[in-house]
């Protein structure tokens, strides 16, 4: 559950938002739609703790991951659509950088001497990508993808 409790917000001149209250329950679906600078994307910043309200408060559920996809395309430029859907997946897109960093480091002849803490390190994160449900990560990306009809 995502609660905004009496949330105000003001960038420069313009009020996004006067004490608003809303609240999300865990399972719901929502959309939000507005014209431009009414302040859709400040609001999904202050879901993920990016921003912070003026006044009022946001309280999200213990544990709670949000995952969260850009409108701006130059932050995507050069990457896969699955690859930016991947990386707002919280805890495991982080797993799974030092993961894909470790092998590199695996495979780095100037790295041999530290062979031996690389594989201890390789197999704890490993074991800690697989606990999160890593591996079904890319198909569950997919599935997002498809179902916002990305190609």
């Amino acid at each position: 559950m995502i609660r905004l409790d009496n949330i105000s917000k003001q960038i420069g001149r313009q009020m996004l938002f006067i004490e608003a209250s809303a609240a999300l329950q865990r399972g719901e679906k929502i959309g939000l739609v507005g014209p431009n600078g009414a302040g859709k994307t400040t609001l999904f910043r202050m879901m993920t703790q990016q921003e912070q309200p003026d006044k009022g408060l946001v309280i999200a559920e213990r544990g709670l991951s949000i995952g969260f996809f850009s409108q701006d395309v130059g932050e995507i430029s050069g990457r896969s659509a699955v690859a930016d859907v991947m990386d707002g997946a919280g805890a495991i897109s982080g797993v799974a950088a030092e993961l894909k960093a470790l092998k590199i480091a695996l495979g780095d002849p100037d790295q041999a001497d530290e062979m031996d803490q690389l594989i201890e390190r390789f197999g704890e994160v490993q074991a800690r990508f697989e606990e999160l449900g890593g591996y079904a990560q890319e198909g569950r990306a997919r599935e997002v993808q498809a179902g916002l009809n990305f190609s």
